[in-house]
C-alpha cells in the first residue's frame, strides 16, 4: 500500500508520460513521413495519407519512465523488468508486422511468448512479481498456483490483440485505453493500492493521452501495430501485476464485445486487410454506413451504425461514451474487491 506522499509522487511521475509521449509522437510523425511510412485513412472521402507507426511513442515512453521508477523504488525492480520485457518484445512484434505484414494467426502466438518473462520471473521469485490469487468481488480470493501462471501468456495475448482489433477509427484505441486506465487508476487510488500499480496505470493513461492528442479525430498520426500491440500487452501486464483482473475485464467490455462478434463470424484470426466483406463502407456524403452483406464481420462499429449512418467523429464519440460507462462499472467492481 502506498504510504504518505508516495501515492501522489508516483502519479506525478506517471504524468510525465504525457509530454514525453506528445513530443515523441510529433517526432515520429516527421521521421516516418520523411521515409514514406504512411497509412491511408479510408474513412475520409479524400483518402489522406497519414504518418504510420507513430504509436512507437507509447512503448518508448513506458520503457523510459519504468526505468526511472525502478531506479527510485528498487523494491519493485522485478515487476518493472517483467513489465518492460513484455512491452519491448510486443513492440518488436508490432514493428515487424507493420513492415512485413504477418498473417493474423502469428500475432497472438508471438505475444504469448512475449508474456513468458512474467511467468519465469514469477517462478524464480515467488510472490515478488505476481500473486496467483484471483480476487473476485464479494467472493474473496481463490488461490490458483498452477492454473494462474499458465493463463498469464494467454491473457496478455488476448488483451494485446483485442486492443489491436478495436482501432478502426481515429482515436478509438488511444482514447479508449485512456478512459479505461483512468477509471481503474481512480479505483486504485480510492483503495490505497500499492505504488507500483498506481504508477503503471497512471503511466499508461498519460502516455496514451499524449499520443491521442495527434491521433484524435481528424487524425494526424496512426499508431500502427507497434503501438496497438504494445499498448494492449502493457495493459494486460499491468492488470496481472496490479491484481485487478475481474475489474479490467468489466472495463474492457467494448473490446470484448468487438472481438467476440468478429471471431464468432470469421471463426479464425485474420488481419482486417484480409477480410474481403468489409463491415462498413463510406457513403457519398462522407458518412459511415453498416454493411448489409451477411458475410461481413459484426464489429462494434458496425453495430453502432445499424440503421444510423453517421460521421466518423460521431461514432467515435459514441464509442467513448461506452468506454466511460464500462470504466465506471470496472471502477465499481474494483471497489467491491
Amino acid at each position: 500500500m502506498a504510504s504518505g506522499l508516495e501515492g501522489p509522487l508516483v502519479v506525478l511521475l506517471g504524468m510525465a508520460a504525457f509530454p514525453i509521449s506528445l513530443l515523441l509522437t510529433r517526432f515520429f510523425m516527421s521521421f516516418n513521413s520523411a521515409r514514406g511510412i504512411y497509412g491511408v485513412d479510408v474513412h475520409k472521402l479524400d483518402k489522406p495519407s497519414i504518418p504510420e507507426m507513430c504509436g512507437a511513442s507509447i512503448p518508448i515512453t513506458l520503457l523510459v519512465l519504468s526505468a526511472i521508477y525502478a531506479a527510485i523504488y528498487p523494491r519493485d525492480l522485478l515487476m518493472m523488468i517483467a513489465f518492460s520485457a513484455v512491452v519491448a518484445s510486443s513492440s518488436i512484434v508490432g514493428a515487424v508486422d507493420d513492415r512485413f505484414r504477418m498473417r493474423g494467426i502469428y500475432k497472438p502466438a508471438l505475444i504469448v511468448f512475449c508474456a513468458l518473462p512474467i511467468v519465469f520471473l514469477g517462478y524464480l521469485f515467488p510472490d515478488q512479481v505476481y500473486n496467483p490469487t484471483l480476487r473476485v468481488p464479494l467472493f474473496g480470493g481463490f488461490n490458483l498456483p498452477i492454473i494462474y501462471p499458465l493463463t498469464i501468456p494467454i491473457a496478455v495475448s488476448v488483451t494485446s490483440n483485442t486492443v489491436n482489433m478495436l482501432d478502426p477509427l481515429n482515436g478509438s484505441m488511444a482514447g479508449g485505453i485512456t478512459i479505461i486506465s483512468a477509471g481503474l487508476l481512480a479505483g486504485l487510488l480510492m483503495k490505497g493500492a500499492e505504488s507500483v500499480s498506481v504508477f503503471l496505470f497512471a503511466l499508461l493513461l498519460f502516455a496514451s493521452l499524449g499520443f491521442f492528442y495527434y491521433n484524435r479525430y481528424p487524425s494526424k498520426a496512426f499508431a500502427g501495430n507497434i503501438g496497438q500491440l504494445s499498448v494492449g500487452a502493457a495493459f494486460g501486464t499491468m492488470v496481472i501485476l496490479g491484481r485487478v483482473e475481474i475489474a479490467a475485464i468489466v472495463a474492457m467490455f467494448p473490446h470484448v464485445q468487438n472481438s467476440f462478434f468478429f471471431l464468432s463470424r470469421i471463426k479464425r484470426f485474420v488481419e482486417h486487410r484480409e477480410v474481403t466483406a468489409k463491415p462498413t463502407y463510406l457513403s457519398e456524403d462522407g458518412k459511415l454506413v453498416a454493411s448489409a452483406d451477411a458475410q461481413s464481420p459484426l464489429t462494434l462499429v458496425r453495430t453502432l451504425l445499424v440503421g444510423k449512418p453517421s460521421q466518423e467523429g460521431e461514432v467515435v464519440s459514441t464509442m467513448f461514451a461506452l468506454f466511460v460507462f464500462s470504466s465506471a462499472l470496472g471502477l465499481a467492481t474494483l471497489l467491491l474487491m
